[in-house]
Order: structure tokens, then sequence, then C-alpha cells
């Protein structure tokens, strides 16, 4: 019989996040966790679900005492659910759900609720969702010409916002001396889809852009969710701070600051089998199941010195 759980979560999820924030290795960290989740009674992968809920918390309801928090983890997976599917609603029952007023059969149903509109949004919900996304290219504009092209690395150089092109229809590409060096894409994230789908996407992109640029930004809103798990998708094939940058907003929208939190990429590694490059199929000849991980090919690939 395992050892009784001995924290509250939230206790533990502060200890082991305020040490992720200082964490500049890649290996002694994930001992850490482990060991201080030994000592505590859990296991990685429910630290790791601790992790996430706790990081999803103080997104949206700011920095927390444990007496505030009387629900448990699980409630708040779910309203981080309903907050991909329904952001003002999730919001709506944050203080109720910390007060433990909200149960998890409660916020299920309301979840799957909202859930069943996915894929059927109405002319309103588009109108708010393309004002979004204008509203965020705006700003993003505003902000670069006052951030410059010094800010990405190459002062001196063109910062350029691309109308029309064939492969990458509009964004912001910076050159130097008519050549082409760092592409920047802004994104807002779209709340029908799942991130992990969402970043996937945006990974490939960036891949594909990479064959003609030597920078990939990523500009996204502030406070973004999106921005943690591309994060986590740039650092599993080693393209983060290597090729591919990500950036948010300030909070007043009048600067971009980068994007260097690596919190939810050391938290899903935790996790056993958690691999964005994993595929799975099977043999056409025997019909065999089988399966493997992108990952390797990928990395090699990227880390491919130039000739």
């Amino acid at each position: 019989m395992g050892r009784q759980a001995r924290s509250h979560w939230y206790a533990l999820y502060t200890s082991v996040q305020a040490q992720l924030d200082s964490y500049e290795g890649k290996d002694s960290i994930n001992l850490l966790i482990r060991t201080l989740a030994d000592e505590q009674g859990y296991e990685a992968k429910v630290v790791s679900r601790m992790l996430k809920a706790g990081n999803f918390l103080k997104r949206v309801a700011g920095p927390l005492t444990i007496e505030q928090v009387s629900c448990g983890y699980a409630h708040i997976e779910q309203l981080e659910r309903l907050h991909q599917l329904n952001r003002e609603v999730a919001v709506s029952l944050v203080q109720s759900t910390l007060a433990n007023q909200q149960t998890l059969l409660d916020l299920r149903n309301i979840t799957e609720r909202y859930a069943e509109n996915v894929g059927t949004p109405t002319t309103t919900a588009r109108g708010r969702a393309r004002s979004r996304v204008a509203e965020h290219e705006r700003r993003c504009g505003e902000a670069l010409e006052i951030s410059g092209p010094g800010f990405f690395g190459y002062p001196g150089g063109e910062l350029i916002r691309v109308v029309r092109s064939d492969l990458f229809s509009q964004f912001f590409m910076i050159q130097m001396n008519g050549r082409p060096r760092a592409a920047i894409f802004v994104r807002v994230g779209d709340t029908s889809r799942k991130e992990e789908r969402a970043a996937a996407d945006l990974l490939k992109l960036a891949s594909f852009a990479r064959t003609y640029f030597e920078k990939v930004w990523y500009i996204f809103p502030n406070g973004s969710s999106l921005a943690h798990e591309l994060a986590f998708y740039g650092h599993s094939v080693k393209a983060l701070g290597e090729w591919l940058y990500l950036g948010t907003l300030s909070q007043d929208s009048k600067s971009i600051d980068p994007f260097k939190n690596r919190g939810r990429a050391l938290e899903r590694e935790l996790m056993d089998g958690v691999d964005p490059m994993r595929w799975d199929g099977f043999n056409l000849s025997t019909q065999r199941k089988s399966h493997g991980s992108l990952r390797h090919a990928l990395s090699d690939q990227l880390e491919k010195p130039e000739e």
C-alpha cells in the first residue's frame, strides 16, 4: 500500500512550480520533482496534473493562498476544459469552484453542454472571433513597429508586413540587404480546437518556414495558453530557442515579451508516453499494429549543419 499523501495539492504545486521557474538545467529538475512526489506519497504523473491545473488556475485567478483553494485539482482540470470551449463561462465559475461549490459532475455537465455547440457557431460568435484576430494583428503591428528589427536580433534590418504570399498568406518579415531573415507570425488561438492539435499545426508551419528563414517567431496575446503548448512541442524537437522563438504582447499591448517559460514542457515530460511526435499505424502486409516517434528524425534534420 502506498503512503498517504500529506500535502494539499495546491501547496505541492506552489512548492514545485517555484523550483520549475528557476530551472536552468535539463535533467536535475525532473529528478527533483520525482523525489518530491515520492516523499509526499504522489506519483509523478499525478504531480504533473497538479502542475498543469495550478498553472491554469494562476492564469485565470492570479496568485492564491492555499486556504483559498478548497477544491481538488480534478475540478480545475475540468474548468480548464470548459475554458477552452467558453472562456467567459469558465471564468465566471472560478470563485465558486475554488470554494468547492461546484461538483465534478456539475462541471462535466456544463462542459458537455458547451461542447455540443462547438462546430456550429452563430454569426455573432464568428464575428467576435474575427474581431479578436483583427485586434490582435493591429496591436502586434504597433508593438512590432515600436520594438523594431533589433528586438529580433537584426539591428539595421527592414521590417515588412507581407499582405500576400502563396506560401504563408499574411505575416511579418525581417530582411537584411534584400534577403529574408526572420518570419513573424501572429496568432490568437482557436477555442474550438484542442490546443495540442493547434500547436502541432503551428510547429508544422514553422518547420516549413524554417526552409526560407533563419528564425521563426510567433506572437500571441498576453497570457496565451497556446504559447505554453507550442513551447512544449518546440522543446520536444529541440527547436525552441534555437530557431523557433515565441513572444506575447505585454499587458498594455505596447511591447513584446519573449516567452521563455518551459514549465509545461517539463510537466509533460514527466508523464510517461507523452510524445507529440508519436505515430500509430499498422503493417500493410501483416496488419500488425505499429507505432513509433518522429522526434529523433525531426531533431536530426533540424540540427543538420548547413553546407
